[in-house]
């Protein structure tokens, strides 16, 4: 006898065209409870993070069918109450969701709260691949880390300095800069300062390593500010993508550019619980800080675009779908 699916009714913020904040309403659907052979399983959200990809998806910038829930990052509790989390799930701004048994990770066994591992998911698993797999720097190389105070880069200016790489942040402000120093960088300003701070501190050599996640703005300059055989590591765009460019530009000095992804470096849920667990054990010592993260109601969702947005947030943006 066939099994027959079980509706299921929660709250969901959605999309139903690309724009501005604007766009994004607060809705209930009916999902669909996957039946006992499916390959998804039936979610019930904790806590959603609100990320940078989120925007683009609003936007129109990375195209996804209309109309759709946003969000791809969360935590939640599975039909056995096990907590689990997961990276790239579209849906997760909502209160349940139907995600791929193989997108779920098992939570490790942790006293942190959900609102204190939630910035070790993207954001950190995002850092912890780009020194562990992406590039790994040497001891006493020069790492250039743009948006230095953001999510990421707070993190990733930790992971470098433990490994014992010499950093120069970048920020938009004065005080976000200084925001990158209290996390171990061992230079940093801002970007209109950027290449007079790579100058005094590498004598005029050039960075080995760029670690860029702003795109468009910089790129320019920030290839001009590696050494010779330096690597210049994409993984974001937050001014707008990178345009065409002629690779034999790299020939001067023997460059290498990388464009990673976070998917890439966690396809698997083995690699997954790796990062996550080395993250945690890193809070757990003490080794690693990073700002408690700022949750945000279903209701207030147009707040936490503006926000990320803003590109004047250090920390986790997250959205609580349980939430008055």
């Amino acid at each position: 006898m066939k099994e027959e699916a079980v509706q299921t009714r929660c709250t969901s913020v959605r999309i139903h065209q690309t724009g501005g904040v604007e766009v994004l309403r607060v809705e209930e659907i009916e999902l669909a409870q996957p039946v006992l052979q499916s390959e998804q399983e039936l979610i019930k959200v904790i806590l959603a993070g609100v990320n940078f990809i989120d925007i683009y998806h609003r936007r129109g910038q990375y195209q996804i069918p209309l109309p759709t829930s946003l969000g791809i990052e969360g935590i939640g509790e599975d039909q056995r109450g096990r907590r689990v989390f997961w990276l790239n799930t579209l849906g997760s701004y909502a209160q349940a969701i139907n995600a791929p048994k193989s997108a779920l990770t098992t939570l490790p066994e942790t006293d942190l709260s959900s609102e204190e591992i939630l910035p070790l998911l993207c954001q950190g698993m995002t850092a912890h691949y780009l020194v562990d797999s992406a590039h790994r720097p040497a001891s006493g190389d020069f790492a250039l880390v743009t948006a230095a105070a953001g999510g990421v880069g707070l993190i990733l200016i930790q992971l470098l300095v433990a490994r014992k790489v010499r950093v120069i942040a970048c920020a938009s402000t004065p005080e976000r800069a200084a925001l990158a120093l209290q996390h171990g960088a061992e230079f940093a300003g801002t970007y209109s300062e950027m290449e007079e701070l790579v100058n005094s501190a590498t004598g005029g050599l050039g960075v080995h390593v760029v670690y860029d996640s702003v795109g468009k703005d910089y790129f320019d300059q920030l290839l001009s500010l590696l050494a010779p055989s330096g690597m210049f590591i994409l993984y974001g765009g937050a001014s707008g993508p990178v345009p065409l460019f002629d690779l034999m530009r790299l020939n001067g000095k023997s460059l290498g550019i990388k464009r990673p992804t976070l998917a890439t470096y966690t396809a698997t849920a083995q690699e997954r619980s790796r990062r996550l667990q080395e993250l945690i054990a890193l809070v757990e010592l003490g080794a690693l800080k990073y700002p408690p993260t700022k949750v945000f109601s279903l209701l207030q969702v147009q707040d936490a675009h503006r926000l990320i947005e803003s590109r004047t947030h250090s920390g986790k943006i997250g959205l609580d779908p349980w939430k008055i």
